[in-house]
């Protein structure tokens, strides 16, 4: 028979290994088994914040202000995370989602996706059945503002091919870091590109797969 100090020890041990990598991950707040639809835009609706959202950082702060309420679903095509500034504190995750015909697993082999220095960029095959206005008004590039810290770390736990269900608000952000203003608007359309096209979401709920994290 195991020594019961013995015993108590190896439980200790165990236990002390699961609080510890269950720090690690998000929980979740509720399930959904209906399918994630991704063959409809984005809904969008006009929103006025009368109380705007302060974030504050070491050597920041920063005041987030909704301009509009954004419900979007779709699949995820890349994932870049950032740590080393300002935005990164604020936005550590960009998603590259694509819905309506680009979801499809049918048109994947026509078109190819990846991120790097905020941007994301896509190529397309010659005989490719969907133009560049296509892919354009059906991709963007989403910088996230997780709402709470488990939304966040849900966001991290997203790969590639996944199908995802973001709730929230687009935003503008304005205030200082390190002493000096920062402005990071967010795009109201998705049909422009280049500078400012992006997106940024403040995420308030988040579903992947089955899962639901608030």
């Amino acid at each position: 028979m195991m020594n019961r100090k013995l015993f108590s020890g190896i439980f200790g041990v165990i236990l002390l290994f699961s609080l510890f990598f269950s720090c690690d991950r998000p929980q979740k707040s509720g399930m959904d088994f209906d399918n994630i639809d991704t063959s409809g835009d984005p809904i969008q609706t006009s929103y006025k914040s009368e109380e705007p959202i302060v974030k504050e950082i070491k050597n920041g702060n920063f005041t987030i202000t909704p301009v509009a309420e954004y419900k979007l679903s779709g699949m995820v095509v890349s994932k870049e995370t950032y740590s080393d500034d300002w935005n990164a504190k604020v936005a550590p995750i960009d998603l590259a989602i694509v819905w309506g015909k680009l979801a499809d697993p049918e048109y994947e082999k026509y078109v190819s996706f990846s991120q790097r220095g905020r941007w994301y960029f896509y190529e397309y095959k010659p005989d490719s059945p969907l133009d560049p206005n296509y892919i354009i008004s059906h991709s963007s590039n989403n910088h996230i503002i997780p709402a709470t810290e488990n939304i966040g770390l849900a966001l991290k736990t997203i790969k590639k091919k996944e199908k995802v269900m973001l709730e929230g608000f687009l935003v503008n952000l304005k205030g200082s870091s390190g002493g000096q203003p920062v402005t990071w608007m967010t795009s109201l359309t998705r049909k422009d590109m280049g500078n400012g096209s992006c997106e940024l979401i403040y995420v308030t709920k988040v579903r992947i797969d089955t899962n639901v994290y608030e």
